[in-house]
């Protein structure tokens, strides 16, 4: 079944909202918008079918499990869905996992907050590279 935008997005940010919660220090993958996104993405066909599949997974196992829609699972419920996605779905879940990474990343402020100095590619990359790396003080 194909579902709409909205509800394709409403179920990707639940998701990747389990795959980056918030804490403390920022909203998790909700800070990048990561459900609209996503969803966007799959209008425009890119891993379209994968996340088509992947979406009608979790309604299924979200179903299953807890009779609940999207927006009244919690942490604990979510967690759960993602790992019986994982057992599923492995190739949905990965790249669930590896866009809504990607999408954090790259949020304006999140690299600072972590450490990280940004993306290597407008500087010619970093000469330290295959030294570890230390925490900065």
């Amino acid at each position: 079944m194909r579902r709409s935008a909205a509800e394709q997005a409403e179920w990707l940010a639940v998701l990747a909202n389990g795959v980056i919660p918030a804490d403390e220090t920022d909203q998790g993958a909700a800070e990048a918008n990561a459900g609209p996104v996503l969803a966007e993405r799959i209008e425009r066909g890119i891993h379209a079918r994968l996340y088509e599949l992947g979406i009608e997974a979790a309604v299924t196992a979200a179903k299953e499990q807890f009779g609940q829609p999207p927006a009244r699972l919690g942490p604990e419920q979510v967690h759960a869905v993602l790992m019986a996605l994982k057992a599923s779905v492995p190739g949905f879940y990965k790249q669930l996992r590896t866009d809504v990474t990607g999408l954090y990343l790259n949020t304006p402020g999140v690299s600072e907050r972590i450490g990280f100095p940004g993306a290597s590619a407008h500087t010619g990359g970093y000469p330290d590279f295959d030294q570890p790396q230390e925490r900065s003080k």
